[in-house]
């Protein structure tokens, strides 16, 4: 969805996005921190919005964020535990799924890295304080992140030194009001239902702890369960360096990465809802922090510390090269380009139209003005009449609408042990819809429009 307001800009030069459900986000976009979006419209100046050109810079910054990570671990431990640790960084589960991803918390990690990298070897302060602003805008979560550091630098220092600071760090939000006009009113409007929709929504606490603390990691690391033990030690050590440091808070507060991370951690497990996506920014700074503890130090020291690090690393390794092989063997499913040529040929390209259901609808609408592409569980913006033929791409069987095409590739035979491996969709099956009517079109539509 984040990709959707930088394509209608690059089609249109106007920042909206029909996509998304929120009220007043059709004729002028505020419904997300903006930065992820900036750096789509930037990047499509330059490349097509395939889905390679897409994703590959994302891989490249995932993997400078893995080398800023060992450039940092290594000024205060050795390269086999930085390797070690950036090995097991790099195959959590939630942690690799982004390298295929084009999610926030990529750009989120890569700058988190940036700006304590360069303020480990004594960069300006404006650059500093521009890498903070950036994150400011990444997302709402990162409030709490950007809070202590902006805090802990005006007590390093003084609030008149820091000015400079704290003026380059207000840029990035100050260039993002002027990009929606000062519309400060959608903002708020369109924020405060995105903020509502990823609030926790049980009024049951102990129901809350639950799924914050176990179904949030359960089943989706019962491939891997050290990691699940790994994250709770780290923040079970972050709580109790609060607790034993109460008496003295300026000792806890500029303990390394101590008080990010504990704002960090309220914010993930007590504040927005229980998503798996959201860890990989709290295992970056987690490992941030364990790095010059006490205990991380006394773990280290012992013999049999590099072979439980090396079991961790090994589970990851197993499961995203597992995860991988079946890819390889997917290939001829996943390929885009074949579909959406199935697309081209299949949809008359002299009409306006929409596509409603599965997401590769958006890459073939982003190279056609006369085409949009719509979500079926989020159509508050679409209205049929406004279309000259109407399209619905499904992998499940429909009782209405006229069956166009159903897309065939060559399936490999995935051998028995490795299938249980297969996540994700690929494109086999998926079926053209053409919805013929507004009546058809409502019922499919019509359970969504109450959201």
């Amino acid at each position: 969805m984040n990709l959707d307001p930088a394509i209608q800009y690059t089609k249109f030069h106007q920042y909206f996005s029909k996509l998304w459900p929120n009220s007043g986000a059709e004729t002028v976009f505020a419904s997300y921190p903006p930065l992820i979006q900036f750096w789509h419209i930037l990047w499509l100046k330059f490349v097509q919005p395939t889905i390679f050109n897409v994703r590959l810079p994302f891989l490249i910054m995932h993997l400078t964020t893995f080398f800023l990570l060992y450039k940092i671990l290594t000024q205060s431990l050795n390269k086999t535990i930085s390797i070690f640790l950036i090995i097991i960084f790099a195959f959590d589960k939630s942690v690799f799924e982004l390298s295929r991803s084009v999610r926030i918390e990529v750009i989120i990690m890569l700058l988190i890295t940036l700006y304590f990298y360069l303020k480990s070897i004594n960069t300006k302060q404006l650059y500093l304080g521009f890498i903070v602003g950036l994150i400011a805008i990444s997302h709402l979560y990162t409030f709490p992140i950007v809070g202590v550091i902006v805090l802990k630098k005006i007590l390093e220092s003084s609030f008149k030194k820091s000015i400079p600071y704290l003026i380059a760090a207000i840029l990035p939000a100050i260039f993002s009001l002027y990009f929606i006009d000062f519309n400060i009113a959608q903002l708020i409007s369109q924020l405060t239902v995105q903020t509502a929709k990823h609030a926790p929504n049980s009024h049951n606490f102990i129901e809350f702890l639950k799924a914050s603390f176990i179904d949030r990691f359960w089943p989706y690391y019962k491939e891997m369960p050290l990691h699940y033990f790994m994250i709770m030690g780290i923040a079970l050590i972050n709580i109790h360096d609060l607790t034993t440091k109460i008496s003295t808070p300026k000792l806890w507060f500029f303990q390394k990465f101590s008080a990010e991370l504990f704002a960090f951690s309220f914010t993930l497990f007590f504040l927005i809802t229980p998503q798996y996506r959201y860890l990989p920014v709290f295992l970056l700074l987690g490992i941030l922090f364990i790095r010059d503890h006490a205990l991380w130090i006394k773990f280290t020291s012992k013999k049999y510390s590099i072979y439980i690090l090396g079991m961790i690393a090994l589970n990851g390794f197993a499961i995203f090269s597992a995860r991988h092989i079946v890819a390889i063997y997917q290939r001829p499913e996943r390929i885009s380009e074949p579909f959406l040529s199935f697309l081209a040929s299949n949809i008359p390209q002299n009409k306006k139209t929409l596509i409603l259901g599965e997401s590769i609808g958006e890459y073939y609408a982003a190279t056609r003005k006369n085409c949009d592409y719509g979500l079926d569980f989020h159509p508050q913006h679409f209205n049929y009449n406004d279309y000259e033929q109407v399209y619905y791409l499904t992998k499940t069987k429909m009782p209405l609408g006229q069956e166009i095409g159903c897309y065939m590739p060559h399936q490999n035979e995935i051998p028995e042990y490795i299938q249980k491996f297969a996540k994700g969709g690929t494109y086999y099956k998926t079926t053209l819809w053409k919805i013929n009517t507004l009546h058809d079109y409502q019922k499919i539509t019509a359970p969504y429009l109450k959201y």
